[in-house]
């Protein structure tokens, strides 16, 4: 899911890939999946909004937007976005990654929460809470302003009280966490005081405690009222909150239409937003093919699309000229290539080898068109913190030899007859990964075996549960360097990572990095972190992040742009017929 700065990036089409891949086959098609609407139906490309585009290999650099630019909002109307796949359940509720989905698209339209902190900043923007103390390095304390819920049974509009937020995060706790997690790793008890005052207690300091990783999850911080929090009946089939959209309808997770929340709260801390959401509502239209939703986005059936390549965006530009806005950015998501801890991936030796026959410049030719960015252990969209590109260690890291790949093999005694099962979903980004894969991997005299599977299965049984001995995916575009880092941590029982991976020395450099409180001396940690990691080649090899493109009629007004997932809250787009 590429960063596009148009406020609507969580709205625009979930699209997935078609691209010519190896001996120039046409390789995927559509692909329904249950987490396609979130953003993980394919290599979806969205829109910065900036116009033109960008050359192949370059890295865009989107501009910042408030949602203010365009003037005064007019508001009203109702915006039509495609929706790629019906989600599963309305129940956020669910072990590891099983909620993924509903959780996301849920907590961006609507739950509310104490605060989000966008990735440009780094710095937390109040939502509900007006006020927030941190008296020491363990304690955070928020104040809540006043909200209500949406006007729905058993609710019926009542008060947003420091009860439900305590009971929402508790139960979020409740279920199984992915490997180490804020969560159940490092809070240790949140309690409320009156309608209005919630104290979080950590076990240790955590830089990251306001990120979308942490407290100030897009999920595990959403707030429900607690009378719903353990009533599976509304649960599985509605979303009572108090965020920005209420739920209108729904068939079976499809075709989704949300309507604004009259009530909603007009205050963002203490800053007034009066008259948010500009919108009426919001209309997500069930499309899983590209080719019937590009004709739709022609149409003006839908406002805005995620283009499948560099090539269709200034095609589509070239027929509607300024009738459309197109735009292009760096996506935080990127693909990665996860070997299970496990005989013989446990040798050093031959975790190095699979990562030196991964040719990362040939990838991003053959799945993003040139379109792309290596990528080490953070994301290169996370420029704060990523390792330079003229770092040594990441030289290495990205080196591709296959002559070296097949002397540490053959001094490992790999076994060259043996059939290696790389397991993937059927989500074309996904199936296409990892052909090339398997290609690349066949060079060094791998006999690699695709075993793709049904994208629920494959996210439920295989990857959640860590039921593979390879996989490879696009991971999701995540807002700061903590969960990318965390991934690597090693874990305990239910929580231990996809991997089953556990190394000290990677564990203390990546926790090093997280409880380090001033920013200088965390992004100093958060890279050496990377080195240690590259070292070591830790189980997940991750490969390249992809250059997105998108557009969006020039109605289409309001954005915010250049904040990452900020935007996805979509209170202040509107629309102007007359543009």
């Amino acid at each position: 899911m590429a960063e596009q700065d148009l406020g609507l990036r969580y709205w625009q089409a979930q699209r997935v890939s078609r691209r010519k891949v190896l001996a120039g086959a046409a390789v995927g098609g559509a692909t329904v999946g249950a987490i396609a609407i979130v953003g993980c139906g394919g290599s979806s490309k969205k829109s910065s909004g900036t116009p033109g585009g960008s050359t192949p290999g370059s890295t865009p650099t989107p501009g910042v937007t408030n949602g203010d630019q365009d003037g005064p909002a007019k508001p009203g109307g109702i915006l039509n976005i495609r929706q790629g796949g019906p989600l599963p359940s309305m129940k956020v509720f669910g072990p590891s990654i099983l909620a993924l989905a509903q959780g996301l698209y849920l907590g961006f339209t609507t739950y509310d929460h104490m605060w989000y902190t966008p990735t440009d900043t780094g710095v937390r923007e109040l939502f509900l809470a007006t006020q927030v103390e941190q008296p020491d390095a363990l304690t955070v304390i928020a104040t809540l302003g006043n909200a209500v819920f949406h006007d729905k049974p058993p609710v019926s509009g009542r008060k947003v009280t420091a009860e439900d937020v305590v009971a929402s995060f508790k139960r979020f706790r409740d279920e199984i966490g992915i490997g180490y997690d804020w969560l159940h790793n490092v809070m240790d008890d949140i309690t409320f005081a009156g309608d209005s005052t919630v104290t979080i207690k950590q076990k240790f300091p955590w830089a990251w405690v306001f990120t979308s990783s942490n407290a100030g999850s897009p999920i595990t911080s959403s707030i429900l009222p607690k009378e719903i929090l353990h009533n599976d009946d509304i649960l599985t089939k509605d979303a009572i909150g108090s965020g920005q959209w209420v739920l209108k309808s729904h068939d079976n997770g499809a075709n989704i239409q949300l309507k604004k929340f009259d009530k909603f709260r007009q205050f963002a801390g203490t800053k007034s937003i009066a008259g948010q959401p500009f919108l009426d509502g919001i209309n997500n239209k069930l499309i899983t093919d590209d080719v019937a939703a590009l004709a739709a986005f022609k149409a003006g059936d839908i406002d805005t699309y995620g283009y499948t390549s560099k090539t269709e965006a200034d095609d589509t530009k070239k027929e509607f000229g300024d009738k459309i806005v197109n735009g292009s950015s760096l996506g935080r998501d990127y693909t990665t290539l996860m070997l299970k801890y496990e005989p013989p991936f446990t040798d050093v030796r031959v975790r190095q080898a699979f990562n030196l026959l991964i040719d990362r410049d040939e990838a991003i030719q053959l799945l993003a068109e040139g379109n792309g960015v290596k990528t080490g252990p953070i994301p290169p969209a996370h420029k704060k913190y990523a390792l330079s590109e003229d770092d040594p260690d990441l030289k290495e890291y990205f080196r591709h030899d296959i002559a070296d790949a097949k002397k540490l093999l053959e001094a490992a005694s790999f076994d060259f007859n043996q059939e290696v099962v790389l397991k993937h979903s059927v989500r074309p980004v996904d199936s296409n990964l990892a052909q090339v894969l398997q290609a690349q991997l066949k060079r060094g005299g791998i006999n690699v075996k695709l075993l793709p599977e049904d994208l629920v299965k494959w996210f439920s049984q295989s990857l959640g549960t860590g039921n593979f001995h390879m996989t490879c995916f696009l991971h999701l575009p995540y807002e700061d360097p903590d969960l990318p880092l965390r991934f690597y941590l090693g874990a305990e029982g239910d929580r231990k990572n996809f991997m089953g991976y556990k190394d000290a020395d990677v564990d203390t450099a990546v926790l090093a990095a997280a409880k380090e409180l001033d920013e200088t001396a965390r992004i100093a940690k958060v890279k050496a972190a990377q080195k240690v990691i590259m070292k070591t080649y830790a189980p997940m090899l991750n490969i390249f992040s992809e250059i997105g493109y998108g557009g969006r009629y020039a109605y289409v007004k309001g954005s915010i742009s250049g904040r990452g997932s900020y935007g996805l809250f979509n209170r202040t787009s509107w629309l102007d017929k007359k543009a």
